[in-house]
């Protein structure tokens, strides 16, 4: 009898394998993860908080799926926009929203389930991601972990070097309260100190091409859960 080959998919994440993107690219996560540096670049913080990307596949019909640590991403909330925020948060997001006056908001990470994609970097590194997996800002998806299945929007970018990154609002569908006191109108005024990542097994599947025009404020979060569960179901039926 043939060995069955291992999933690549963590234990109860019901996946078909798929096919892997650009095995040299993702061991070039690791080798971040132990020295620090990607395709020769010097970076820095992969030690400090390991990648861990044991997938990335591509999937029957072209859904893009990775194993990786989640960290967390701030940006777009009001804490991140106020002068309370940290050394690393940021007010804007990739992907900004008109509000009703026409002017650009971000997306509020206290809010809104979304995920974080790898984009800066030097020029032969900027936007690879994007590059070889179709995914780009505005895309929509799941995270699978802790027995849960969120469904998620690409809001975000981040450093070429790193993979797995998510919004409060994400951590907190999860299980994880990172705001620690609110005021008066439920806005988060402080996130706990030591802000740690979840250190892996968390499947992020992201569909390719499928981001909408139109989004605002006030339809995002019932866009993003509408979409990214239909896709997903798509892909649930075609397994």
């Amino acid at each position: 009898m043939p060995v069955q080959a291992s999933s690549p998919w963590p234990a109860g994440v019901a996946l078909p394998a798929g096919e892997p993107i650009d095995e040299a690219y993702r061991q070039e996560f690791g080798t971040c993860d132990r020295a620090d540096r990607f395709h020769g670049h010097k970076v820095h913080g992969c030690r400090d908080d390991p990648n861990a990307v044991t997938a990335l596949r591509r999937l029957p019909g072209g859904a893009i799926a990775y194993v990786a640590k989640l960290a967390v991403d701030l940006d777009g909330s009001p804490f991140a926009c106020s002068p309370a925020h940290g050394a690393m948060d940021q007010c804007p997001t990739s992907l900004m929203l008109p509000d009703v006056k026409g002017r650009e908001t971000p997306v509020d990470a206290d809010k809104i389930p979304y995920v974080v994609i790898p984009w800066e970097g030097p020029r032969d590194e900027q936007g690879r991601f994007t590059r070889m997996t179709g995914v780009d800002v505005g895309d929509f998806g799941v995270v699978i972990a802790h027995g849960r299945t969120i469904p998620v929007i690409v809001a975000d970018t981040g450093p070429f070097e790193k993979l797995g990154e998510g919004s409060l609002a994400l951590h907190r569908a999860l299980g994880r309260e990172l705001c620690v006191a609110r005021n008066s109108t439920g806005t988060c005024r402080r996130v706990i100190e030591r802000m740690e990542s979840i250190g892996g097994d968390v499947t992020t599947v992201l569909f390719p091409h499928t981001a909408r025009k139109g989004l605002t404020p006030a339809t995002i979060a019932q866009v993003v859960r509408t979409e990214a569960l239909r896709h997903w179901q798509a892909l649930s039926n075609r397994g």
